[in-house]
């Protein structure tokens, strides 16, 4: 009886030493991170040949951006946040294998491409409020602007697409904070009249917040 007693004076110490009063609060910051991207699937070439090719392997890549958000005030533990962020995780050069009307060739060593992906993206945030260290959680829709170019040109591309992260924020005093957080993307790009396939992404980033 006495142990269990211990326990929850203890989980009510936690609580407390970590629990923060409701306020409302802004905040920014800036992150950086590494990204690591699933292969380009379910590729289809455009213009009317219904040629389809293997899935495209893309390189790691480095990603940086920032952020802005809100809790309210009445309920401190949800909020609002706008990121952008931005990554080239570039097509390799690769074979690839092209099935056309059940036929099937593979080009070898086909040259890479250039890839860049800017996602401007509007999360909903959950948290659990804390003077040093907070727990959160979020997802929304993110608008995937993609740029796909060789020797040959470039194609554009703007997709709505799927955005979740989650993570932790180590408050070094109320204004300032360091974060850490995982993140996952997906999204179905459509370049021009070259190809269609489906684009997705693992993500870790950090970064300093400031909060106001």
């Amino acid at each position: 009886m006495k142990s269990t007693l211990g326990a929850l004076a203890i989980l009510l110490g936690i609580f407390i030493w970590t629990s923060t009063p409701a306020n409302a609060e802004w905040y920014v910051g800036g992150q950086v991170g590494f990204v690591k991207p699933n292969d380009l699937d379910k590729v289809k070439a455009l213009g009317g040949s219904g040629a389809t090719f293997s899935d495209l392997d893309l390189k790691n890549a480095l990603g940086y951006g920032m952020k802005i958000g809100y809790f309210f005030e009445t309920v401190p533990w949800l909020g609002l946040e706008f990121e952008t962020f931005t990554s080239n995780p570039h097509v390799k050069q690769q074979d690839i294998k092209a099935t056309v009307g059940g036929s099937s060739i593979t080009l070898d060593q086909v040259s890479g491409s250039h890839l860049r992906v800017i996602t401007p993206a509007v999360n909903v945030m959950l948290r659990f409020p804390g003077y040093y260290v907070e727990p959160y959680i979020g997802g929304g829709i993110g608008a995937f602007w993609g740029r796909l170019s060789d020797d040959a040109g470039s194609d554009n591309d703007l997709s709505p697409g799927v955005n979740a992260l989650g993570g932790l924020r180590f408050y070094f005093n109320e204004q300032i904070a360091l974060f850490t957080e995982f993140k996952y993307n997906y999204t179905k790009f459509k370049f021009g009249d070259t190809y269609e396939a489906t684009y997705s992404s693992y993500g870790l980033f950090g970064g300093f917040s400031f909060h106001f």
